[in-house]
């Protein structure tokens, strides 16, 4: 069977593969180190950055997406823009 007549196919089993792998989790502030900053200090600014990922996915049309990608990429920029730093994974 000639490979244009399998892309369909191929396509389709790609997709659900990418879909599959995407995280449905929100990033929230206890995945960032805050350092030595204050603790209020940082959840006062963790706070605006959960403002501004839920305005960004709002006016991206995000609230669609199931995985929360422009969420958690506003967010993660935010806090690292903040000079807060991702944990490592358990």
């Amino acid at each position: 069977m000639p490979l244009i007549l399998r892309l369909p196919t191929i396509l389709v089993w790609a997709a659900f593969a990418a879909i599959g792998c995407g995280s449905t989790q929100v990033r929230n502030i206890d995945e960032y180190d805050p350092g030595s900053t204050p603790q209020a200090q940082f959840v006062k600014g963790a706070s605006l950055c959960e403002k501004q990922a839920e305005t960004d996915e709002k006016n991206m049309g995000g609230t669609l997406d199931p995985t929360h990608g422009t969420y958690n990429r506003m967010f993660d920029a935010c806090m690292r823009a903040s000079g807060w730093t991702r944990k490592p994974p358990k």
